[in-house]
């Protein structure tokens, strides 16, 4: 995913993404074996309950934090409303990594690892942190799954660094988890959330830490607002998730859910 690794395109931020990705998330592997569309997963980490304080709120986009000022830990998480024309182009867009980190704000590069099925990828992401903060590098395991009452894709993001050399230049990030989750609401438009917990490692003063985290959900969401619809990505059905109902290259509701088909987030 220029940002995730569905085949070198999928590029689920994050996040990620893939997703205030400048510093990490949790999550469960997919079954990349099951033969149906299934409930989201819950990690422990990202669905355990918090007190979310509002911390912007402009341009239709919400910023939400849950954690103290002088907490080493930063848990952010952004909302917004999406016009989107073809919810087959998620999977497209996703795969493009150089294409995500242009979006994602704060991400400077993403490169995949290894892709061993669609919903099971690892990918390598940089950030771009302003002067004089050292910029930070993680490995990232992205899994793919689908609700198969709402059609809701959900893209969850964790730091599995420990697997991989440090890179010279960079500061390792310890811990990184979340996720990207992608709300149809009705044909054209979604609901895209995007939750990080974080600890970006080395020396980050609390103050610009809570700036810099809550800026990424911010611009990120309202880059992937303006590039959406981006032509290049329209019409591509990748066949590996459900097309929501009176969505474009939807199937008919009749049509039996194949091993193709993105999996259900593994029993808790």
């Amino acid at each position: 995913m220029s940002i995730w690794s569905i085949p070198n395109r999928f590029s689920v931020g994050l996040f990620a993404v893939f997703a205030a990705l400048s510093a990490g998330v949790i999550a469960q592997p997919a079954n990349e074996n099951s033969a149906s569309i299934g409930s989201l997963p819950q990690s422990s980490a990202v669905s355990k309950e918090r007190s979310w304080k509002l911390i912007t709120d402009r341009d239709g986009i919400q910023v939400y934090r849950a954690h103290t000022d002088d907490s080493p830990i930063k848990t952010f998480r952004g909302e917004a409303d999406i016009s989107l024309e073809d919810f087959r182009s998620l999977g497209t867009i996703m795969d493009d990594y150089d294409f995500v980190a242009e979006w994602m704000h704060m991400i400077s590069e993403i490169k995949g690892v290894s892709r061993p099925s669609p919903f099971d990828r690892t990918v390598w992401l940089s950030t771009r942190l302003p002067w004089p903060v050292k910029d930070r590098d993680s490995i990232l395991h992205v899994s793919l799954e689908q609700d198969p009452n709402t059609f809701a894709l959900r893209m969850p993001f964790e730091n599995v660094s420990a697997k991989g050399t440090e890179k010279e230049g960079y500061v390792r990030i310890p811990r990184m988890e979340g996720y990207l989750e992608f709300v149809p609401i009705e044909p054209g438009r979604i609901h895209l959330t995007i939750e990080v917990i974080l600890d970006p490692g080395g020396y980050l003063p609390a103050w610009l830490a809570n700036l810099i985290l809550r800026d990424i959900p911010y611009f990120s969401l309202k880059r992937f607002r303006a590039v959406a619809n981006t032509e290049r990505y329209q019409g591509i059905d990748l066949g590996y998730y459900q097309i929501p109902p009176n969505w474009p290259g939807a199937q008919p509701v009749a049509i039996s859910t194949s091993a193709s088909n993105a999996p259900s987030a593994p029993n808790r």
